[in-house]
């Protein structure tokens, strides 16, 4: 006996097929990164001035993630003054303190000492304006 599926049934089945595809969120990430404190002098418009780079590049390099990943980002200050990081528009659940000024919320990066910020990337989505040093 043969059984037979019209096209309707057909069609049926086919956006439950995708319906279900879509359902499965993706898996998370750990997303490792590596940021190296230092001052560089840089020229602009005809005046050389120090400034705080991460990794030899102003502004810093760009962090890629997807909501559900966990962000591992290893700071190494070669700096030759405390820093430390503040993320600009990435909430920080369950770890505020590893955010901001030295001696505010979280202790300073010292010279030849890393940190690393392990946080998870949580009801956040689109595009965050990113982060900047305080160094001092």
């Amino acid at each position: 006996m043969a059984i037979h599926f019209s096209w309707h049934q057909g069609s049926l089945f086919l956006v439950f097929c995708f319906l279900g595809f879509l359902s499965f969120p993706a898996d998370a990430a750990l997303k490792k990164y590596q940021f190296d404190i230092q001052v560089k002098n840089v020229s602009r418009l005809c005046h050389a001035k120090p400034i705080v780079t991460v990794n030899g590049m102003f502004p810093g390099p760009t962090i890629y993630v997807r909501e559900g990943d966990q962000v591992l980002v290893n700071v190494t200050n070669y700096a030759q003054y405390n820093a430390s990081i503040h993320w600009h528009g990435l909430k920080q659940f369950r770890n505020g303190w590893a955010d901001g000024p030295a001696y505010i919320t979280q202790c300073p990066i010292k010279t030849g000492h890393s940190y690393t910020y392990n946080f998870q990337v949580m009801g956040q989505r689109g595009t965050l304006w990113g982060m900047h040093t305080f160094y001092g």
